[in-house]
């Protein structure tokens, strides 16, 4: 675990500050609108904050920890990240990776835009190892926005990232005072604050008003390293389409993801994961073919389980995971060419519910 460090002065143990790496990355957090009321445009603004603004306007970040601006693989001009593509995550993974290693380093916050960043946690958590806490963070309003939110949600960040009860924890989000984990964080709204949410089990601590960091729980069991090895993958992953159903969908969207050449298909079904009758027969279609299909749902919570259309298909189930989390799941596998039984294993993890 990374606890406190300290130094030799004149015999005695010197409390050290921690060192937390920032790699900021663009979006909301660093924008700037038109004027102050200005939360929906500002992204034709043209204009940003640059985050040694931050670091300047923020002085209560000193009393946090020391930190350091990391130029990540992002680099200016920026891409939103809507437009991110799975090369960029995998170049940002590496960034983070590297950073985590240094061993001065306590804790690494990577902040982004919020179209992107569940993804982005959730990628990080499968291929970014070691005991070093990595939290991910953005804001809902610019920095030019009256009641912007940026700051307060970096400063929790960096709290949450220099704090030693982080450590071990896998990647976790910070939003709007909640500490999410990575697997379950998801954006439920628009434009409020607290759009980041976890809706299965809740958050997993709180960055309180008072300054303090409380953990009240876990949602993982011991880690022994992500299950990915980031520098065994390949600059390209496979392709992997999701298909989301809605009621009279047939299988052209199923069959020109086969003909686009996919490898994987996440079928994002009604309900308890029930894709139509006609895409039940193109992902079947789809399968004969070699193409590995995991069958998720396109609710917003719940675990999808094997059912008679699932096991007729020989598909895999996505159990918690959402349809975009479980694309990026799917892929690294079939990148890493997991086994089927093995991918499975994956999308099941178990969720703990223990004492943090």
């Amino acid at each position: 675990m990374i606890g406190p460090r300290t130094s030799q002065a004149a015999g005695a143990q010197v409390p050290v500050r921690p060192v937390v790496a920032w790699l900021p990355t663009g979006g909301t957090v660093e924008a700037w609108g038109h004027d102050r009321l200005d939360r929906t445009a500002y992204g034709e603004s043209g204009r940003c904050r640059h985050p040694r603004d931050f670091l300047a306007d923020l002085p209560e970040l000193a009393s946090t920890a020391d930190v350091r601006l990391v130029t990540p693989a992002v680099e200016r001009p920026r891409p939103p990240s809507h437009a991110w593509t799975v090369g960029d995550l995998l170049g940002l993974a590496r960034s983070v990776a590297r950073t985590a290693a240094d061993p001065e380093v306590t804790g690494v916050v990577v902040s982004c835009g919020t179209n992107g960043l569940e993804e982005l946690a959730f990628f990080l958590s499968q291929v970014v190892g070691g005991d070093t806490p990595v939290v991910v963070t953005g804001a809902m309003r610019p920095a030019s926005a009256l009641g912007g939110d940026g700051p307060l949600n970096l400063l929790n960040a960096v709290r949450v990232a220099a704090h030693p009860r982080s450590a071990g924890r896998g990647v976790l989000v910070v939003f709007d005072d909640a500490i999410l984990p990575a697997r379950d964080a998801a954006k439920t709204a628009m434009y409020r604050l607290g759009a980041f949410r976890s809706p299965e089990l809740g958050p997993i601590g709180f960055a309180g008003p008072d300054g303090e960091v409380a953990f009240h729980r876990s949602t993982e069991g011991p880690r022994t390293g992500p299950p990915f090895d980031l520098g065994a993958l390949p600059s390209v992953l496979p392709r992997v389409d999701v298909v989301v159903s809605y009621l009279g969908g047939d299988g052209a969207l199923i069959d020109a993801a086969v003909a686009a050449g996919a490898s994987g298909i996440v079928s994002a079904g009604l309900g308890a994961g029930y894709p139509t009758p006609a895409e039940q027969q193109a992902l079947e279609r789809a399968a004969r073919k070699g193409v590995v299909v995991c069958q998720a749902s396109r609710v917003g919570s719940g675990r999808v389980v094997p059912h008679a259309g699932t096991r007729a298909g020989g598909f895999l189930t996505a159990a918690d995971l959402s349809p975009w989390k479980a694309r990026l799941l799917l892929s690294l596998a079939l990148a890493d060419r997991r086994p089927r039984a093995a991918i499975q294993h994956l999308f099941d993890v178990p969720v703990t519910d223990v004492p943090g």
